[in-house]
């Protein structure tokens, strides 16, 4: 609880059990999740390793006091499925170089990869926040890498409307993102 002058704010608690915020998580925290994992594993070991632990989370029917207090858990324990997995992968390699929990990995600097995924977290967030058919539009073609062309045949819509879409849809998100996750918003698109 927080004290706010006179009045204490509770700290509401995220329960996993309840499917509607156990896929509020899911789609807010998996992409950054991805990205951060990623640094530390292959792309498609990450996905893996992120599936993994959700499942593990829902069949837990895991309770956190607090967002703030998911968010740490999650980011903690993708840590430490990842050195988990360079261990076991080792393991199998047979290569007997000791890897323990507190060695920092090769290469990698912790802090600045878990700003960048919370970064796009917030992006997520945000996106996923906007009208329906504005957050599938900014979805497609600033996330997923898709060209105007072709989220207009996915969606049965016209190249205009979709342009209409992205448009108010990056007029709601500037207003919602900070600086520098709106011009990372942006800059996506280029990186697909």
């Amino acid at each position: 609880m927080r004290t706010v002058g006179p009045q204490i704010i509770p700290i509401a608690p995220v329960i996993l059990s309840d499917v509607a915020v156990f896929d509020l998580a899911y789609k807010n925290y998996y992409h950054p999740l991805c990205f951060y994992a990623a640094k530390f594993v292959d792309a498609d070991d990450a996905e893996d390793l992120i599936e993994n632990l959700f499942l593990k989370l829902w069949n837990k029917k895991q309770v956190f006091e607090s967002p703030a207090h998911l968010q740490a858990f999650l980011y903690h324990a993708v840590r430490n499925a990842c050195l988990d997995f360079k261990k076991s992968k080792k393991n199998n390699l047979q290569l007997h170089e000791p890897v323990s929990e507190n060695q920092p990995l090769p290469g990698v600097d912790h802090l600045q990869h878990l700003i960048q995924a919370e970064v796009l977290a917030e992006i997520y967030r945000a996106v996923n926040d906007l009208p329906s058919q504005c957050s599938k539009v900014i979805r497609m073609g600033y996330l997923e890498g898709f060209n105007n062309a072709e989220i207009a045949d996915e969606m049965g819509l016209s190249e205009q409307t979709v342009k209409n879409y992205k448009g108010r849809g990056l007029t709601l998100l500037k207003d919602k993102l900070s600086g520098s996750a709106f011009t990372l918003l942006l800059l996506l698109v280029h990186w697909k």
